[in-house]
């Protein structure tokens, strides 16, 4: 067999030229390492199964099974023995695609304003405003988080300045984070309003431009605050506005202002007052209910921290029972028994304060909205508990989405009619029952047959 030997000045060579000549020259000094001295070697494919191996099985999805029974409920009817909350119909999913494409789109919540004051404010008279109300540490801001797709601890840990850049707001396990006035913007405006916004401000710039040109100082100095006081085009669908906190922490001065802002905010179209699940109604919450009637502000409910009553709930369940899937069910039960408790208050203290005003009623576009909702911000499954239907609930109350379902509670006919989705309450009205013509030949002869009373003879 022939070989090569290896020149004897190999380690005088440089280093990467050693080990390329080492290269060429192995295969020859060692026949063994060669693959081609292998004459019993057979091909790797004959060792190799004729079929493929089946890939181990994937263990089955979680599937997700709502805490609660619905996540809006409205009041029993009068007549209803239990008096247990009725739970609502689901909104539809082309309404609640729209209402979640508002709340989502342009890439989340745009940080507005912050104002201290109610003259503070910009000027608005064409986006709609939602106003959101509660108790210091009720979750007013972490909700406007979770509505605008932050999920789970994104939506309540929110701190800094990288938080205020991306738009989020500012979260707290301290009551009294949120001191001002706070504006966010969602969505994208329709175009039609956006032009006529831009026309308008067209139309006071060369109003004032004419003016200037030849004029008294009066009028340039009125054309010039026109000018100044000139109002930007629309450019979000609506606006949400995080108010102060009232309870622990707050301060005098925020009520104060508060009162202005509901009675003067022009483009204002509701208020959202929050309530804490676990809490319950509080005498805060009632005097914040009184103060929305006697400004005429269309409020709606929705109950917050509803995750924890039924983590709680599970969690103390589970305690009593040795079976894990038993105690789950068992606590969801309370859970929801809890929920219907605090319901059941909201609605009493709704009815009460309505019956010491004259106009904010019950369903009316100047009073109270019968549906309540409840969410679950901090729960990172699904999207957060009833967040998805809390945003189409928000965008009926600014009149964004339409409400056509149709809710049908024994003994009355709920319809939601209308862009402003104004329940209306008709009484259930039963088809005539259909009498043959013998029955009503029998039943003419048998009053016939009856004996007539006798009258007075001055008759």
């Amino acid at each position: 067999m022939a070989t090569s030997r290896i020149p004897p000045n190999v380690l005088a060579m440089p280093p990467p030229l050693r080990s390329l000549i080492l290269t060429h020259h192995t295969p020859r000094l060692f026949p063994c390492c060669s693959s081609r001295t292998f004459a019993t070697a057979k091909p790797l494919s004959r060792y190799r199964p004729s079929y493929e191996p089946e890939p181990p099985p994937l263990e089955p999805a979680e599937v997700y099974i709502p805490p609660l029974e619905s996540t809006s409920y409205l009041p029993p009817p009068s007549n209803d023995p239990n008096g247990l909350p009725f739970p609502a119909p689901p909104p539809p999913k082309n309404s609640l695609a729209k209402a979640t494409e508002i709340f989502t789109s342009k890439g989340g919540p745009k940080f507005l304003y912050s104002a201290g004051r109610f003259l503070e404010l910009p000027v608005n008279s064409h986006t709609p405003e939602i106003c959101l109300i509660g108790r210091s540490n009720v979750g007013k801001s972490t909700l406007i988080n979770a509505l605008s797709g932050l999920l789970g601890a994104s939506a309540r840990n929110s701190h800094g300045v990288v938080a205020r850049k991306q738009g989020s707001a500012i979260t707290s396990r301290k009551a009294g984070c949120t001191v001002t006035l706070n504006g966010y913007g969602f969505g994208t405006p329709p175009p039609e309003d956006a032009t006529a916004a831009a026309e308008k401000s067209q139309e006071i710039k060369a109003k004032r431009e004419a003016i200037v040109k030849g004029a008294t100082r009066a009028a340039r100095r009125e054309a010039q605050k026109d000018y100044m006081r000139r109002e930007p085009p629309r450019k979000f669908a609506l606006i949400m506005v995080d108010m102060p906190g009232y309870g622990l922490g707050s301060k005098k001065d925020w009520g104060l202002e508060i009162q202005k802002y509901l009675s003067k905010r022009q483009t204002l179209k509701g208020a959202v007052v929050l309530i804490d699940a676990e809490a319950g109604v509080k005498e805060q919450d009632r005097m914040v209910l009184g103060n929305l009637r006697d400004h005429g502000v269309r409020t709606m409910v929705v109950l917050t921290k509803g995750d924890k009553v039924v983590d709680y709930a599970v969690v103390e369940q589970r305690k009593k029972d040795a079976m894990m899937t038993e105690g789950k069910e068992e606590g969801r039960k309370v859970a929801e028994e809890r929920i219907h408790e605090v319901l059941v208050g909201v609605w009493k203290e709704l009815r009460r304060v309505e019956r010491r005003g004259l106009t904010w009623l019950e369903g009316e576009e100047k009073g109270w909205e019968r549906e309540v909702w409840v969410t679950g911000a901090g729960d990172p499954r699904n999207g957060g508990l009833g967040v998805e239907t809390a945003r189409w609930a928000i965008c009926r109350l600014a009149g964004l989405v339409e409400d056509k379902r149709r809710i049908v509670v024994p003994g009355l006919d709920v319809v939601a009619k209308g862009k402003k989705g104004v329940p209306k309450v008709v009484e259930e009205v039963k088809e005539p029952e259909i009498v043959s013509f013998d029955d009503i030949e029998f039943l003419i002869a048998r009053e016939n047959a009856k004996p007539k009373k006798r009258l007075h003879p001055s008759f």
